[in-house]
């Protein structure tokens, strides 16, 4: 049976520009017809009036959050039950106009962050059984540990399993990339272990960076194991934290055709000219640097040395983010749209949604600004109202003729 829903009296945010008092058409799932004559759509099943005060923006594809790290662990320890995180997680997600979401997820061994390869199995694995049943888009971005490779094995048979691959490289050995600064990192460390009196910040650092002296072999025998899964395969590519033009080359022979956080303005530039998508953190935009003391993303965006913003921890960092940029005149609000919705559907080859364009997936937000702070009133999954704050501005109508474009 064909099913309408219409969204009138709107500000509908398209590529290059956004149209007052306009309505949107969707029939089964699909966008079907943008109007500026809002009589026209009053026919459908449902109408959502936005009383030319609401944003219609199409829904945010958030392509790195490791969020549910925090879902699940709250507190150090506490170990909540998957099904539970999963479930908050997404409403947290649909608060904040996400209707895909690229779960962060890290295979590797690491005792001081309580993250375990099994532990990283299991997530996926209540990931991927989540989905028949979620509201919004769930997917995984596979982190591989280059130093890692007890992990590689069992991250590319968790990759194969989801219908949008993706894997991010990382490096996380002190003294390059996002812990350049050894002093800071063992700083962090100390006030980590604040409780623990016996607890020696030097030691590790020295054990760490003795782990992997001399070794020529596992970065080359992990990179191995992806290139031969990906000639079986094409998936996306990721690097992580690159610091120095080097790096990013060396990312770029890996494979990588996007680069997460650059750290230093000259890693973006490179990123740049070796044609790569750049993503960066929505937090690092909405509090006005890093938190970690590395590169302001708000001067990569200006630079344009930005494509897509990513909730990285926290979502609803992302529209603040975007309406920040444009508040500043950092952008036009139509390009920091871009860089939550169409660009990161372009990188990670989601042709289907990322833009209000006849034809496409109807994943879209109703948005309100008050005060210069967006807050999103209603979500649109594949059609379907899936989250409202406020029945205020909706209203069923009763079955009418067949609309007609």
């Amino acid at each position: 049976m064909t099913r309408t829903l219409a969204v009138i009296n709107a500000r509908v945010v398209l590529q290059s520009e956004t149209l007052e008092h306009a309505s949107v058409l969707v029939r089964d799932g699909r966008i079907e017809r943008i109007d500026s004559d809002a009589g026209a759509l009053s026919g459908a099943d449902t109408l959502l009036d936005a009383a030319d005060q609401l944003y219609l923006i199409p829904g945010l594809i958030d392509t790195h959050n490791d969020g549910l790290e925090k879902e699940v662990n709250p507190r150090p320890r506490v170990d909540l039950p998957v099904s539970l995180a999963l479930r908050n997680y997404e409403e947290r997600s649909l608060a904040s106009g996400v209707t895909t979401s690229f779960h962060a997820i890290s295979f590797a061994n690491v005792a001081r962050e309580e993250r375990t390869v099994q532990g990283a199995i299991a997530r996926c694995d209540a990931v991927f059984d989540w989905r028949p049943r979620a509201v919004i888009d769930h997917q995984v971005l596979h982190r591989c540990d280059m130093w890692d490779p007890e992990g590689v094995g069992s991250l590319l048979e968790s990759l194969a399993r989801f219908d949008v691959p993706a894997l991010s490289l990382q490096d996380h050995t002190p003294g390059q990339g996002q812990f350049r600064d050894i002093e800071a990192v063992k700083e962090r460390w100390r006030l980590a272990h604040a409780d623990d009196p016996t607890y020696d910040a030097e030691a590790e650092m020295q054990a760490r960076l003795d782990a992997h002296k001399g070794d020529t072999t596992t970065v080359p025998y992990v990179i191995g194991r992806v290139h031969e899964a990906r000639a079986q395969r094409p998936f996306l590519i990721a690097s992580h934290d690159d610091d120095t033009p080097e790096k990013v080359d060396a990312m770029v022979e890996a494979g990588a055709t996007l680069a997460e956080f650059p750290v230093t303005l000259e890693a973006g530039r490179r990123a740049r000219e070796r044609a790569m998508a750049i993503t960066v953190g929505a937090p690092n935009i909405v509090r006005g640097g890093s938190a970690s003391g590395n590169q302001d993303a708000t001067e990569l965006v200006a630079g344009g040395l930005a494509d897509i913003i990513c909730a990285d921890y926290h979502a609803p960092s992302m529209l603040a983010a975007v309406f920040k940029l444009a508040r500043l005149e950092v952008c036009l609000l139509e390009q920091a749209i871009a860089m939550v919705t169409d660009a990161p559907a372009r990188a990670f080859g989601l042709e289907d949604r990322g833009r209000i364009e006849v034809g496409r997936t109807a994943d879209l937000g109703l948005v309100a600004v008050d005060e210069d702070e967006p807050a999103v009133q209603a979500v649109i999954r594949g059609g379907t109202v899936v989250y409202q704050r406020s029945s205020a501005f909706a209203s069923t109508s009763a079955p009418q003729p067949a609309l007609t474009s």
